[in-house]
This record gives C-alpha cells, sequence and structure tokens, in this order.
C-alpha cells in the first residue's frame, strides 16, 4: 500500500511535502517523494490524504485506562493525600464489569484521538486482551505494591510465578511489564526483592517517582501527610522509615533500581542531580502536566529534562485527575505552561508525543517515527495550514478527534474518515 500526504512528519526527520510512505505488511518499506515512490511500486494500491499530514501514530506513555469512568467523580479541591484515598474508595466500589467497560471506553478514547500505543498500568489481565482485541499497541505494566514484610520469601515466590505469566502473556502487538507503584508504596525489603528479580529479566517496568510535595516530605524529612494520613488509612502506621533521608530517586538508584528499563512517571520534583543520575543510567521520564496541575502537585520540569537530552515521553495518566485522554489537549498544556522556554518548540512537542513515549516504553526501533523497517503505526490528521506554514505547530493548535481521518497499526487501518 502506498500512503500520500500534503505532508509527511517522520519526527526524526525534516517535513516532507507531497511525500509517499510504501507499505508491506505491518512494515514500512520506504519513505519518499510522491512521485518517485509510486514509480517505484507501481502495482501497490494507492491511498491519497489530500489536505492532511501523515506522522506516527501517538504513543501515550502512562495511562491507568480502567479508571476512566471515575471522571468527574473524585474531589481535586484537597490536597494529594486527599485525592488518593478517595481513589482507594471510588475503586474498591468499581465492579469487574466495570473495569472492563472502562478499559475499552479508555481505549476507544485514545484511538479516536490517533493514540496508536498505551503504557498503560493495570490490575488486571483484561487490559492486554482488550489491547489485542481492539488491534492497538501497547506496553502493559502489571502493578505491584505492599509494605508487608513478614514474609517476603512468599512474595518473592508470588512475583517470581507473575513475571513468569507476563512473560508468557506477551506477543504481537503487547509487550508486559511491571508497575511497582511508588517508592513509598513498597516496603525497603520488597524494592531490594524486585530489584533482584529486575536483574535477571528482559522486563520493562515504570514507577510513579517525585510525583509530589508529599513524597518529598516523606523521603527529606520522613513526616507529612503520607506518614500521617495514607499509612493509616491502609494500616500501614507500624511500617519502618527509609533508612536514609535521601531523594526518592536516590533511595530507588541505591536500590539498584535507576536503570535504562525504568520509565519514571511524572518527575515533579526532580533535582538537577536526580536528573543527572536519570541521564546516566538511561532512564526515561514520561509527564502528565494536566493531571499534576488538577492534583496540584507543581509543573513537571520539561525544559530541564530536555535541556539534560533525557528522552521525555507525554502521559495523560487517568480520567480520575483528567478531562480527556487525548494527547493533542496535553500537547497544547504543556505548551502554554512552557511557552517562554526556547526548549519548547511544536517539533520538541510532537517528537514527546511520538518518540519520545516510544524511546520511554522501549519501542523506538518499532515506532515513533516514520522511517524504513519501521512498523506501520501512523496517523493522517486534517492539515489547515497557517500562515506560517508549519505542520507541527499548526496541527497542535488546533487537532481534536474530528480532524483525524486515519488510524493505522501494523499496517492495518482501525478508523478511516471521510478519505
Amino acid at each position: 500500500m502506498i500512503l500520500t500526504a500534503d505532508c509527511i512528519l517522520p519526527v526524526s526527520s525534516h517535513p516532507l511535502y507531497h511525500g509517499a510512505v510504501a507499505i508491506q505488511g505491518s512494515k514500512i518499506l520506504t519513505v519518499g517523494d510522491e512521485p518517485s515512490i509510486c514509480r517505484r511500486y507501481p502495482d501497490l494500491p494507492r491511498r491519497d490524504f489530500k489536505g492532511c499530514v501523515l506522522m506516527p501514530g501517538l504513543v501515550n506513555a502512562h495511562t491507568h485506562l480502567e479508571l476512566t469512568l471515575l471522571r468527574n467523580r473524585l474531589s481535586h479541591q484537597g490536597d494529594f493525600i486527599s485525592w488518593i484515598l478517595d481513589l482507594i474508595r471510588e475503586k474498591r466500589k468499581m465492579t469487574p464489569d466495570e473495569i472492563e467497560e472502562s478499559i475499552r471506553a479508555g481505549a476507544e478514547q485514545g484511538l479516536s484521538s490517533g493514540t496508536t500505543c498505551f503504557g498503560e498500568i493495570t490490575n488486571t489481565p483484561i487490559s492486554p486482551e482488550i489491547l489485542r482485541e481492539k488491534g492497538l499497541r501497547g506496553v502493559v505494566f502489571f502493578e505491584v505494591l505492599g509494605r508487608d514484610e513478614k514474609d517476603p520469601e512468599h512474595w518473592k515466590n508470588e512475583l517470581t510465578g507473575k513475571i513468569r505469566s507476563l512473560h508468557e502473556s506477551q506477543g504481537g502487538l503487547i509487550t508486559m511489564g511491571l508497575s511497582p507503584h511508588t517508592p513509598y508504596t513498597l516496603s525497603e525489603e520488597r524494592l531490594y526483592v524486585l530489584s533482584g528479580l529486575l536483574k535477571k529479566e528482559s522486563l520493562p517496568y515504570t514507577m510513579h517517582v517525585a510525583e509530589s510535595r508529599e513524597e518529598q516530605e516523606y523521603f527529606l524529612e520522613h513526616s507529612g501527610g503520607i506518614k500521617s494520613r495514607l499509612f493509616p488509612a491502609v494500616e500501614w502506621q507500624d511500617q519502618p522509615d527509609p533508612k536514609e533521608v535521601v531523594s526518592p530517586l536516590l533511595y530507588l538508584d541505591r536500590l539498584g533500581l535507576v536503570t535504562d528499563r525504568l520509565l519514571i512517571a511524572h518527575g515533579v520534583h526532580l533535582s538537577p542531580g536526580d536528573m543527572d543520575r536519570i541521564r546516566k543510567a538511561g532512564a526515561k521520564v514520561v509527564v502528565c502536566a494536566r493531571s499534576n496541575q488538577m492534583l496540584g502537585v507543581g509543573r513537571p520540569p520539561v525544559p530541564a529534562l530536555i535541556q539534560k537530552k533525557i528522552p521525555v515521553g507525554l502521559g495523560t495518566d487517568s480520567l480520575a485527575s483528567n478531562t480527556t485522554l487525548s494527547l493533542w489537549d496535553e500537547m497544547r498544556h504543556v505548551y502554554s505552561s512552557f511557552k517562554d522556554s526556547s526548549s519548547m518548540t511544536a517539533d520538541s512537542l510532537l517528537r514527546m508525543a511520538t518518540l519520545g513515549g516510544a524511546e520511554g516504553l522501549g519501542l523506538a526501533s518499532e515506532i515513533g517515527s516514520i522511517k524504513t523497517g519501521k512498523e506501520a503505526d501512523l496517523i493522517a490528521v486534517e492539515w489547515k495550514r497557517s500562515s506560517v506554514n508549519d505542520p507541527a505547530s499548526d496541527l497542535i493548535s488546533r487537532t481534536d478527534n474530528r480532524h483525524i481521518r486515519m488510524v493505522m497499526v501494523g499496517g492495518r487501518i482501525l478508523i478511516s474518515r471521510g478519505i
């Protein structure tokens, strides 16, 4: 198949006007100008996307789709700990049918806005099944947490079995990983066990790190809302504090968990020293700026991360702390938050929403840019040219679901509208 468009945005190279992409099976054969591609592959069927930009599918690198139905059911007026406690209560009320409905609804909302790949955190085996059923790509991270240290050997055996089942259940468009929840919702003993197991495994893993001021207070002062309110509410009040007074990131680093397979979610309160450790280890960061604003935890240090040359992806988090699952809305918010920064350009934002997310999920060799040999995860987006004729800026400024004309994953068209 040959796809043509007014503009091809490869992300990893300059825009190509009046270009074409040749696809065979699930792979991109080549990218180039329309006449030469059509002459080279005269027998391939052709689809023209006039008035559109053809670009990589969006990569939502941090989601909790099973929380989609919790939109507008939690109060965001209180502090971060109040929100967590509300979330625990509401999540316990959800039935298995509601959780399945929630995952389906979230996947459909993301797909409708041009998302072709999810970094999905879950507690249920239904998530990978639904993503497969809908033809979507994903890295599905199974969440682990707990601070009970009474029988660490039993927990190690249980986790080893879980890792084995994750290996067995992945394949095709779905990669499985682990999500140790946060540095404070797993005991030091469990994190140590986890670190040892992950050294022997090839699984990707993600963790919420440095998201809130309360997290900083707990690790740097051994005080604050996590210790005084969250732990008693979940009967962890007798669990020991960390042995050292260090930042959450340094705490994880000393346990051997900051590696090139770690995707840090949020990172709002990362220090310059933390960022240096992240860069040295080859870890990545996914930011969820609208969620951070809604919960009042601060702004992620996006310009500093870019300046440190740390791969940065974008995530929406869940609708328990956001209003939509659209990365276009996320890009607009990040741009408005950091528009005075020289590093915050339309091109850098589009890269975060595609190749940056792919890097964070360990999929950069497969997706995130339009390049020969990569998977054909592509979207066609209606393009209304502005006077500056900057396709990335034009798309970010106005795109919503109505402008998504085609969505393709692995060479298979999932959405085709008006073309």
